[in-house]
């Protein structure tokens, strides 16, 4: 069976690192401040997340969402100890922490709903990374924990407008070729895009994430009867299309 699917990844990585000299004199000058930005402030983010949580939990930034080899969120997930992926055709749909699919996922600390049976949450192949700003597993609950989860609890951030210092632009492109696949090269393009402005009486943001994904999944499904071992042919069908989520915030 052949499915063409979408799929989604990005990430735009700056770092700025101011040094400081120091004098030959005996008498050196007192260093100026060191402002580190970039991988290495995400990074640090992550630790002191981690340090200062009350439970067992894991972090990952946006950037390191996207300095990983990955195709989509349920694949950077299984970077994390303890975190499996279920797969369709091969790619990463679904995560089980320590060996459940039981699961609570979360969009800013709000539960989603899944689209499929069982508890599992939303398929992660189905989100766009572009607007993901952090990633957190909760591997052990907490009195405090809303239930629901046999396994864990995942927590997706998203990039909130309001929170944005400048302009965001991100661009991803990427292409896929294969000696299975047809039609040459499959592309992959992703963006985000957000500001924030200033009215006067308030202060409004918007982020606008978009992405297109061309990619052809093939899996074999061998049929054996008593004498004869064959496979059947398989059928192609659209997957996911083209996916497009505005995010609008405002205050004082």
């Amino acid at each position: 069976m052949t499915y063409t699917r979408g799929l989604t990844s990005l990430m735009l990585t700056s770092s700025l690192v101011a040094f400081a000299s120091t004098a030959l004199a005996q008498d050196a000058e007192p260093a100026d401040e060191i402002i580190s930005t970039g991988i290495r402030q995400s990074l640090q983010n992550a630790l002191v997340a981690k340090r200062n949580a009350s439970s067992l939990v894991e972090v990952i930034q946006a950037e390191d969402i996207g300095k990983l080899p990955d195709q989509n969120l349920a694949e950077v997930l299984e970077n994390i100890t303890g975190v499996q992926i279920t797969r369709t055709a091969g790619v990463g749909t679904g995560v089980q922490i320590r060996g459940s699919n039981s699961n609570r996922v979360e969009i800013n600390g709000v539960s989603s709903v899944g689209s499929g049976a069982g508890r599992s949450g939303i398929g992660f192949e189905d989100i766009n990374p572009a607007i993901i700003a952090s990633v957190e597993v909760t591997k052990a609950p907490t009195a405090k924990t809303i239930e629901g989860s046999v396994g864990g609890t995942v927590n997706l951030k998203t990039i909130q407008p309001l929170d944005l210092k400048g302009t965001l632009l991100n661009v991803r492109v990427q292409g896929e070729d294969s000696n299975l696949s047809t039609g040459g090269i499959k592309p992959r393009v992703s963006g985000a895009f957000g500001k924030k402005w200033d009215t006067g009486g308030g202060e409004i943001g918007v982020v606008i994430t978009g992405s297109y994904t061309e990619q052809e999944a093939v899996s074999f499904r061998p049929r054996a009867d008593r004498d004869n071992l064959s496979t059947a042919p398989g059928s192609t069908a659209p997957y996911q299309g083209i996916q497009f989520l505005v995010h609008v915030g405002a205050g004082e």
